[in-house]
């Protein structure tokens, strides 16, 4: 942010400093570059900034499964209802469960009320998932994880959640 906001202030001194007795140089000009570029940069400069420069995956499953929210793609779920549970063993064992509901999701620790679908995994074969280095359906079909419930759901998360590498 730091580097967006010094040159659009050095430019309105600029335009200031250039014309200082003409009220458009000193006035409108400098204003509508403050209030027109900057204020908005708050609602278009994050997202661009995550595409260009894209945070790292997190290394342990729950930061991973509590972060699904956040590259949760609202237009492929539309205004499906859905509980998801996440029963993770190994070495970092744990409940989280995902409620999506009116092209929300939310992720919330422990056991969902009533899960649609429960997803039995170690943690390592998630993280791999998520990565994309492990295919799920492979991953499944091999035993590495199992699932309960409703597997179009299933079936929907990588929609819903696309993979990184």
């Amino acid at each position: 942010m730091t580097a967006y906001w010094t040159p659009l202030f050095f430019t309105a001194a600029s335009l200031a400093a250039f014309a200082p007795t003409d009220w458009h140089f000193t006035f409108l000009y400098p204003n509508l570059m403050i209030f027109g570029g900057g204020m908005s940069a708050t609602v278009w400069l994050p997202p661009l900034y995550f595409k260009l420069f894209p945070p790292a995956l997190p290394s342990a499953v729950e930061p991973l499964i509590m972060g699904m929210p956040l590259v949760f793609d609202r237009k492929a779920a539309r205004d499906t209802r859905a509980s998801i549970q996440f029963r993770v063993s190994g070495s970092e064992p744990g409940d989280y469960y995902l409620d999506i509901a009116r092209g929300r999701c939310r992720s919330f620790e422990g056991v969902a009320p009533a899960a649609d679908l429960t997803v039995y995994t170690p943690d390592t074969v998630w993280l791999k998932i998520a990565r994309g280095e492990l295919d799920g359906e492979r991953a499944l079909r091999e035993g590495l994880y199992r699932a309960e419930g409703d597997f179009a759901l299933l079936s929907k998360i990588p929609e819903w959640f696309p993979a990184r590498r």
